[in-house]
């Protein structure tokens, strides 16, 4: 099979990703998407990589305010997690109108009940195309209670059996 687009997307459907809030503020302005564009990417110091659309709200507001929240979510996220995903149809304030949200070190909202909530000071920003890699040099780390997190797979989000070890829970 030719590596198209759609021959591509429905590949990458096959990698099951958590489910993150990739979230800003700048001049009292916030906005935040969903994503699963995210991972680790240095552990000294820390820093994590988020992919992010150039297209979006999300980017300009992190583009002027240099900071980002990631806020792993868990299975009783799924509602947040489809607010946040969709497009355009409501203001990017709004999406902010579920959930309890706060800023942190960085001035970036933070979900307070997140399985961990990673406060971002961006170091780099990467444009590749439609999107971009962000980095970001994690500040700060907040855990919310050891819940089972949020996947998504095949186009439908889930969750994993016993997600939460023994020692978390």
């Amino acid at each position: 099979m030719t590596a198209g687009n759609d021959t591509f997307r429905k590949s990458m459907r096959l990698l099951a990703g958590g489910v993150t809030i990739v979230a800003s503020a700048f001049e009292g302005a916030r906005s935040g998407l969903t994503a699963t564009a995210v991972c680790s990417l240095a552990l000294s110091p820390p820093r994590i990589l988020a992919s992010i659309n150039t297209v979006g709200d999300t980017f300009g507001i992190i583009s002027r305010s240099r900071c980002m929240s990631v806020n792993l979510l868990s299975l009783e996220h799924e509602r947040l997690a489809r607010r946040f995903a969709t497009k355009r149809a409501m203001l990017s304030e709004d999406r902010f109108g579920a959930g309890e949200w706060g800023p942190r070190v960085t001035g970036a909202p933070v979900l307070a009940d997140a399985l961990a909530a990673l406060d971002c000071r961006v170091e780099r920003i990467i444009p590749l195309d439609s999107h971009a890699i962000v980095i970001g040099v994690v500040e700060e780390v907040i855990f919310g209670p050891a819940r089972p997190p949020l996947i998504h797979f095949e186009s439908h989000f889930t969750s994993v059996l016993n997600a939460v070890p023994e020692h978390l829970a």
